[in-house]
């Protein structure tokens, strides 16, 4: 299982690298809401670093996922509109959940789930909405802030 995310990394630090050295933006998850549902872990601290390419972005990242657990996230989104400032589009990739992937309905094997959905970001806030069937939840919605490195990171 190991082999199999570090190698899932690998691709994506690759593909980041050969989009560019170092990340483009930063993220900080700060939390979510599961439609319909309760009983899940709606604060969710992580980190995320995206290079954007010229097809996809990538982005790479470790959180606090809905079980109160530690997880990691590799995905690659494509904007369908952009706008000065903004950008709606696609994301798909692949989550580690120790412990918890093998419960949910889009495990690949252990603990390995395929994610995706749609994202809106928007000056420094950024939204996402994964559809998802687990405990009751119709979908989850994520939200944190976000910055370009080129602005030097401020807020």
């Amino acid at each position: 299982m190991r082999k199999l995310v570090s190698t899932i990394v690998m691709f994506f630090l690759l593909g980041g690298a050969a989009a560019q050295a170092g990340p483009d933006r930063f993220s900080v998850l700060l939390g979510s809401r599961h439609v319909s549902a309760s009983g899940f872990n709606e604060v969710n601290p992580g980190l995320f670093a995206t290079w954007e390419g010229k097809r996809f972005g990538y982005t790479l990242g470790a959180f606090v996922n809905s079980y109160e657990r530690g997880a990691v996230s590799a995905t690659l989104h494509k904007p369908f509109w952009s706008w000065e400032g903004g950008a709606l589009g696609g994301f798909a990739g692949l989550a580690w959940y120790p412990e918890d992937g093998r419960r949910i309905d889009t495990h690949l094997g252990g603990d390995i789930i395929a994610i995706g959905g749609i994202q809106l970001r928007h000056e420094r806030v950024f939204v996402q909405f994964l559809p998802m069937r687990e405990g009751g939840a119709k979908g989850l919605v994520s939200f944190g802030l976000t910055w370009d490195v080129e602005s030097g990171g401020s807020f």
